[in-house]
C-alpha cells in the first residue's frame, strides 16, 4: 500500500498498478481463451497470443517505429511461427474487438478474421489510454488505423489495416 500524508490521519490507497490491473489482465487472458474456444468449436483454425507488451503509437513516436502508427502487439519469439503461419493463410478483412478500461489502462482482445480460410488470429494486450489521442489523430488524418505484430527484436511479422477503428480505442 502507498501511504498518503505523514501524520496519524494518513490514508492508504492501492497503487494504480495493483490488484485491479492484475485482475483486468487475468480477465483479458480468460476472454482470449474463451473466444479461441468458441472459434474452434465453429470449425475455425485459431492462433491465440497474449502480447508481452502493447502500445498505442502515434506518428510523433518517431523513427523507433519505422514511421508506423497504430496498435503494436509485441509477442514472444515462441509465438512467431504460429502467428506467421496463420497470417500467411489469409487476408483478414474483418475483426472484432473486446475492450475494458481500468485505471487509465485499456485491456483489449482483437480477433483478426479471415472468413474464406476460416482462420482467426486472436491477440490480447493492454495499453495506456494517455497515448490514444496521438494515434487517433494519425488515424483520422489517414482514414485508417493499423494493428502491427512484432517480436522483441522489432521484427514486424504482420500488419492489419482497419478503415473502421472505433472499436479498438476508447
Amino acid at each position: 500500500m502507498t501511504q498518503i500524508g505523514d501524520d496519524e490521519f494518513t490514508q492508504q490507497r492501492e497503487p494504480v498498478s495493483g490488484t485491479a490491473i492484475k485482475n483486468a489482465w487475468v480477465q483479458t487472458t480468460e476472454d482470449l481463451s474463451a473466444l479461441e474456444q468458441q472459434r474452434q468449436e465453429n470449425g475455425w483454425d485459431t492462433v491465440a497470443i497474449p502480447a508481452l507488451q502493447t502500445a498505442a503509437v502515434s506518428r510523433d513516436a518517431g523513427k523507433k517505429h519505422d514511421d508506423r502508427y497504430g496498435l503494436f502487439f509485441v509477442i514472444a519469439d515462441n509465438h512467431a511461427d504460429s502467428f506467421t503461419n496463420a497470417f500467411e493463410r489469409g487476408e483478414f478483412p474483418r475483426y472484432e474487438a473486446y475492450r475494458n478500461e481500468v485505471d487509465g489502462a485499456v485491456f483489449l482482445v482483437v480477433e483478426l478474421l479471415d472468413p474464406e480460410s476460416e482462420t482467426a488470429i486472436l491477440l490480447a494486450g493492454q495499453y495506456e489510454r494517455r497515448h490514444v489521442p496521438g494515434m487517433v489523430a494519425a488515424a483520422n488524418e489517414e482514414g485508417e488505423l493499423y494493428t502491427h505484430v512484432r517480436t522483441l527484436d522489432k521484427t514486424v511479422l504482420g500488419s492489419f489495416k482497419h478503415e473502421e477503428y472505433a472499436p479498438l480505442v476508447p
